[in-house]
């Protein structure tokens, strides 16, 4: 128990209250989550795990412009954090800034799957389907399991008109609100308007935030219709209608 106490007092204040900090984010108290980082900060406003962690909790918040400063901070005190860079191309990223997100990816870790898929998230929004596709098939064959690479991949395959390899790549994806939504989708490509509304069904009653609703109603709208059901096409056009527009940065 000696070496325990030891490793107590060495701990520094900054180590401490990041590990509070922690134990809270862990358990969703966001708040105390926040004051805790802060107090790790006034430590040492270099702790790279702090940085990291504010970034995260001001991200959550919708807060971009301190997420985006802290992890410029954060890249600043250690150019060599991997977990640094991924974040701030990912942050970049959300903002829908995709010139600036593969910059900083480029400088992240190149055989961290999640760097990949956001190299390829930003160069599909840049329409360089190409480039994307390649990074695709990178992001999969360093995590094969990754759902979010598969759905992602699948969706601008199935927009490229390749059906057969967008519905091989979501069928071996775990089951989740956007894999039932992307096994619609691709139901409905194929003209299987029931089966796209039955996915499009599991997907409304699974938890998570993506697609939202309103994307899930309108699938749902449209596969209705085409399987001659026009009353629960009706149902969900009207709940699709009632719901806000997501905002777009």
């Amino acid at each position: 128990m000696l070496w325990l106490l030891a490793l107590f007092l060495a701990q520094s204040p900054a180590a401490g209250d990041y590990q509070k900090a922690s134990e809270f984010f862990a358990r969703r108290d966001l708040r105390r989550a926040e004051a805790a980082v802060e107090e790790s900060l006034r430590a040492d406003p270099h702790y790279i795990p702090a940085l990291t962690l504010k970034a995260r909790l001001a991200m959550i918040s919708g807060r971009m412009d301190v997420a985006r400063d802290t992890l410029e901070a954060a890249v600043a005190a250690d150019p060599k954090s991997a977990v640094a860079r991924f974040l701030f191309g990912f942050c970049l990223y959300l903002e829908n800034d995709f010139q600036g997100a593969l910059a900083a990816l480029a400088r992240a870790d190149p055989n961290d799957a999640r760097v990949v898929l956001y190299q390829a998230l930003s160069e599909e929004a840049l329409n360089h389907t190409d480039s994307a596709m390649a990074l695709y098939e990178h992001s999969l064959h360093l995590d094969a399991v990754n759902a979010d690479a598969r759905v992602a991949y699948s969706r601008l395959l199935r927009k490229e008109g390749k059906l057969d390899r967008a519905e091989a790549l979501i069928a071996a994806a775990p089951d989740s609100r956007s894999v039932f939504y992307e096994k619609g989708q691709c139901s409905f490509e194929r003209g299987q308007y029931k089966q796209a509304a039955e996915f499009g069904e599991r997907a409304l009653a699974a938890a998570g935030p993506a697609p939202s609703d309103r994307e899930i109603r309108f699938l749902l709208t449209r596969a209705y219709l085409k399987a001659g059901n026009p009353d629960l096409a009706a149902k969900h056009r009207a709940i699709f209608e009632s719901l806000p527009i997501p905002l777009v940065r």
